[in-house]
């Protein structure tokens, strides 16, 4: 048995001691790993799973009616009233410890057993989600070491841009991070992204990183590569509400790790050099074109300007940033039911589109798709 199905014996088991569920159905429908869930029919009145005995163990004086939690792969969840969230809290925080933070905290440990069993871009990952929260400088230099070891054995440039952070903690934290970019760029020499932060870490070598980004064919920096990678090392059968919640929690780790410097291109194309004018609006077109992040967008939007294009032309790259950028452009949870089944296959259609078309693909596919069109 694997451990996502482990997992999902486990939370079952968990039920059993806080209460009794209903007697399983004759045959259990395709696709639904728990064997009392249901789905009601139009009509039918909606069974729910009861909630642990501690829930109800202290009746209120005039009880609320009872919120209805839709939890993807496991069904519908009935919780004392008052106990639903809003849009602005975790879900997970509503639910009984046995559904909610205990199988949430087995799925994230198994997590980071599958990653420091992989191969070293795996192993860089699950350190990165295993960093050391305690104030302790020796376990966050063996950390920093140990980050650095696996991203350099990767041959990965994304690993190793994912190893930055682990400069901070090492005496020499400025010659770490050049050691990266210089890897990085021997990995990758035609990624523009990498030219600029070698000159935002080494002033000295700006002319050798300006000659670099005229050369380079595109801007990936990979935003979203962390959360592509622990998704796919997820089991299938792992509930849907779970993987979500994983998800979204790496997402929030991605975005705390060192992001791209934009000042090292913005102050060349500001310099009145001669021919300076043409090399910027050849790096605004790569980045409009073969840019992979939101970030890469908003760099286009200077240097359009700065280049000197029209100004109906600078307008439509600022549109289109705030409209990719504005909130319901990505993938949100269904604020009613954001545990949902709902829920959970938009954030999986959301993941796979960005595994395949990058952060600002997935944004521009979303956009296309939505009701009303680009």
């Amino acid at each position: 048995m694997g451990w996502g199905a482990g997992l999902v014996a486990g939370v079952l088991a968990a039920w059993a001691v806080g209460g009794t569920p209903p007697a399983p159905p004759a045959a259990q429908a395709p696709g639904q790993p728990f064997p009392w869930h249901t789905t009601p029919q139009p009509g039918e009145a909606l069974t729910a799973l009861p909630a642990p005995d501690a829930l109800t163990a202290e009746a209120a004086p005039a009880p609320a009616a009872p919120a209805v939690m839709d939890l993807c792969g496991l069904g519908r969840l009935s919780l004392p009233g008052g106990a639903a969230t809003d849009e602005d809290s975790d879900a997970l925080d509503a639910l009984p410890a046995p559904v909610g933070r205990e199988p949430l905290a087995q799925a994230r440990q198994a997590l980071l057993a599958r990653l420091h069993g992989g191969d070293a871009s795996a192993r860089v990952a699950g350190l990165l989600l295993d960093k050391p929260v305690l104030d302790d400088e020796t376990a966050r230099q063996a950390w920093a070491e140990a980050l650095l070891q696996q991203a350099r054995a990767s041959q990965s440039a994304v690993a190793l841009a994912w190893a930055e952070e682990a400069c901070a903690y090492l005496p020499d934290g400025s010659a770490c991070r050049l050691g990266l970019v210089r890897e990085r760029l021997r990995l990758e020499p035609d990624n523009a992204h990498h030219w600029a932060a070698l000159a935002d870490e080494d002033p000295g070598a700006a002319d050798e990183a300006w000659r670099g980004l005229l050369h380079a064919g595109r801007w990936q920096e990979s935003p979203q590569a962390l959360l592509v990678a622990t998704q796919a090392a997820l089991p299938r059968e792992l509930p849907g509400y779970l993987r979500q919640a994983l998800g979204v929690a790496v997402r929030t780790r991605a975005a705390a790790l060192p992001a791209p410097g934009e000042g090292f291109v913005q102050e060349r194309c500001r310099e009145p050099q001669p021919g300076r004018q043409q090399e910027c609006d050849k790096l605004a077109r790569m980045l409009v074109d073969h840019g992979d992040s939101v970030h890469a967008l908003s760099q286009a939007a200077q240097l359009a300007e700065l280049a000197a294009w029209p100004r109906e032309q600078v307008a439509a790259i600022t549109h289109e940033l705030q409209a990719l950028t504005r909130p319901g452009a990505q993938w949100a949870p269904d604020p009613q039911q954001p545990l949902s089944c709902a829920s959970a296959d938009g954030w999986q259609r959301h993941v796979a589109d960005v595994a395949q078309l990058g952060e600002l693909g997935a944004l521009r596919a979303h956009r296309t798709d939505a009701p009303g069109g680009p």
